[in-house]
C-alpha cells in the first residue's frame, strides 16, 4: 500500500475507511489486513465494523490479557454471551451453572421456546450433576467461576477434563477476574467471555463484550456470527475500553484491598449470617480479590425494611453494574434464587466497593447495619 499521512487518528475513528488503491480495498474486504493499525485476520477489512485500526488494537490488547489469540468485540457483555448461540442448533443441548448470570438463563429459555435447543443446569458445587446431565446431543458447557452473587468456585480443570473427553466446546464468564485475576484459557477452556463494560472499561460509560479464543476455527465461526447479524462497537468506545486497560490493574488491586477491609470490619455483625466472596490464599486459582463481596442477611427483609437503611447511605447507591470507580450496593430477595440447588434463603446485599476513600465506606455500611437494627 502507497503512504499517506493522511491516515490520522480521526479516519481511524470513523467508519469510513479510506483506501489509496483498488487493489488494496478489495484485498482488505476479502479479509487481509491492509491498513496501518489493522491486525484482524479473516474480518471484512475493507469497512469500519469489522475492519477499524482503533477496534483492532483493543481486539489485540483483550487477547494479550485473556492469553488468547483472537478477540472479537461485540456491543454488550450479554451479547459476546450470546454469541455462543453460533455453536449450537435446532435439537442441541447445552449446560449451565444454576447460579449462571440470569440474564443468559432467559437466553436459553428464549433459545428453547423458539428453536429447540435445550439446556440443563449443573450444580458448580458436585460436578456428578455435570456428567450426569451430559447426553449425545451436548454441544456446550459453559462456566461462571465466581458464581453470580453468591461467589462459588467451580473446578474448572475437572470440568475440562469431562469435556474435552466428549469432544465438547467449553465457554467461561471471566468477567469476575476480567483477564486479570483468572485466565480460564489458561485452563483449556475453549472461549472466554468478557463484559468489558464493568472493569475494563471502569468508569461506567461504556457498554462492550468480548469473546476470546486460542482455537482459528472457533474465532472463524465468531467472526461469522458477528458479521451477518452487523454487530460493531463505536469506535469512541473502543478507545474508551483501551483507556480503562491502562488503570486495570491497579484499580483492581486498590477495589480489592478496599473490599477485604470492609469484610474484616462487618465479619462479626449479628445481622449478618454468612459473607460470600473470594478468599484469594485459599482459593489458590485466583491470584487477588477483586471489589464483589455480598452479605447474607439474618433473615428475609421486605424492601420496605430495606428501604430505612439504604436511606442512610451517601457514598454508596443502589444499582447493578459494578466494576466502577464509584461504590454501589444491591439487595437480593431469595425468591431471585429459585431454581438453584441449594438456594438462600434470606435477603443477600451486594457491595461492589469503589475507590472512594476507604473511611467513608466505612462509614456508609455501619450506618446501613445500624439502621437495619
Amino acid at each position: 500500500m502507497k503512504k499517506d499521512n493522511h491516515y490520522t487518528r480521526s479516519i481511524q475513528l470513523s467508519s469510513s475507511l479510506h483506501f489509496t488503491s483498488l487493489a488494496d480495498y478489495r484485498a482488505a474486504g476479502n479479509g487481509q489486513p491492509v491498513l496501518p493499525g489493522q491486525t484482524a485476520e479473516d474480518a471484512d477489512n475493507g469497512y469500519g465494523l469489522q475492519g477499524n485500526p482503533t477496534l483492532h488494537a483493543l481486539q489485540d490488547s483483550i487477547s494479550q490479557l485473556e492469553k488468547g489469540k483472537h478477540t472479537v468485540l461485540f456491543p454488550s457483555g450479554l451479547t459476546a454471551l450470546c454469541a455462543l448461540v453460533v455453536f449450537l442448533t435446532r435439537g442441541d443441548h447445552w449446560l449451565m451453572p444454576d447460579s449462571v448470570y440470569f440474564p443468559v438463563r432467559r437466553f436459553a429459555d428464549y433459545l428453547k421456546e423458539r428453536y429447540g435447543i435445550i439446556y440443563d443446569v449443573y450444580n458448580p458445587a458436585d460436578l456428578n450433576t455435570v456428567t450426569g446431565a451430559i447426553n449425545n446431543k451436548t454441544k456446550l458447557i459453559h462456566i461462571e467461576t465466581p458464581s453470580s452473587v453468591t461467589f462459588g468456585v467451580t473446578d474448572v480443570d475437572e470440568i475440562v477434563k469431562i469435556a474435552k473427553s466428549r469432544n465438547i466446546l467449553t465457554s467461561a464468564d471471566n468477567t469476575w477476574a476480567s483477564g486479570v485475576l483468572y485466565q480460564p484459557l489458561d485452563h483449556g477452556v475453549d472461549i472466554s467471555v468478557l463484559s468489558l463494560t464493568k472493569y475494563p472499561a471502569g468508569y461506567c460509560d461504556v457498554f462492550m463484550g468480548s469473546v476470546t479464543t486460542r482455537d482459528a476455527a472457533v474465532y472463524k465461526k465468531i467472526l461469522y456470527h458477528h458479521f451477518v447479524h452487523g454487530y460493531t462497537v463505536s469506535p469512541f468506545s473502543g478507545a474508551l475500553v483501551s483507556r480503562g486497560l491502562e488503570s486495570l490493574n491497579i484499580r483492581l488491586a486498590a477495589e480489592g484491598a478496599n473490599a477485604m477491609k470492609l469484610i474484616k470490619a462487618i465479619k462479626d455483625h449479628k445481622k449478618i449470617s454468612k459473607i460470600y466472596y473470594i478468599n484469594a490464599e485459599k482459593e489458590k486459582d485466583f491470584s487477588g480479590p477483586n471489589s464483589l463481596f455480598s452479605v447474607e442477611l439474618d433473615r428475609p427483609y421486605t424492601d420496605i425494611e430495606l428501604e430505612k437503611s439504604f436511606l442512610h447511605l451517601s457514598t454508596y447507591t443502589i444499582g447493578e453494574s459494578w466494576g466502577g470507580t464509584r461504590s454501589i450496593v444491591l439487595p437480593f430477595q431469595p425468591s431471585e434464587f429459585e431454581g438453584r440447588f441449594a438456594p438462600p434463603r434470606n435477603t443477600i446485599i451486594r457491595f461492589h466497593s469503589g475507590l472512594e476513600d476507604i473511611r467513608l465506606q466505612l462509614e456508609d455500611i455501619s450506618a446501613f447495619f445500624v439502621a437495619l437494627g
